[in-house]
């Protein structure tokens, strides 16, 4: 009996041996057929498309509705440029249609100059969001210290607004609730 009893041991514990080794994974490696369905809601279904155009992740400022600070949104440009930006106040109602820029010079001191074609002219405190969209738009996407707007190569001024040559805006860090 205790022959019997050791075989069966011996037997049982070569079984689980067997059981725990590990095994080789097969993997597929011809393409699905026309058949086969292409999404399978995985993982591989969230990988970027490599003909995808690079886009640089943007933040525009524009004014909130109730005309009492600025809203930040965060947006895509195919590269990252003065008129990109532009495009995208445009785009988000800050600048009026057909704005160009005519000139943006970034310094290496950290002050720029943005020569623009057009501002709008509200007539109202609406200017004062106007210009700090634009400024707070430049000053962070070309992580300035200071911006020089002008408008058709002078100085950026207005019934409210009066810029002189040494005029730089600055990013404005409460923007949510400026009046």
């Amino acid at each position: 009996m205790k022959k019997f009893i050791v075989f069966l041991m011996s037997a049982m514990m070569m079984v689980s041996l067997v059981a725990c080794a590990p095994t080789e994974t097969k993997v597929e490696t011809t393409a699905p057929g026309p058949g086969a369905i292409a999404s399978t809601g995985g993982a591989s279904d969230k990988v970027p498309d490599p003909n995808a155009e690079p886009m640089e992740i943007i933040s525009v400022y524009s004014q909130n509705d109730d005309a009492t600070g600025l809203n930040q949104a965060m947006d895509a440009v195919s590269e990252l440029t003065a008129d990109a930006m532009a495009d995208k106040l445009i785009e988000y109602g800050v600048l009026e249609e057909g704005t160009k820029v005519l000139k943006f010079d970034k310094k290496d001191d950290g002050t720029a100059t943005l020569d623009l074609s057009q501002i709008p002219e509200k007539g109202t405190a609406d200017d004062i969001l106007t210009l700090t969209a634009v400024g707070n738009t430049f000053i962070e996407n070309f992580e300035l210290d200071k911006l020089k707007v002008l408008v058709n190569g002078k100085d950026y001024s207005n019934n409210q607004i009066k810029q002189g040559e040494g005029d730089y805006l600055e990013y404005v860090k409460n923007y949510k609730k400026i009046k």
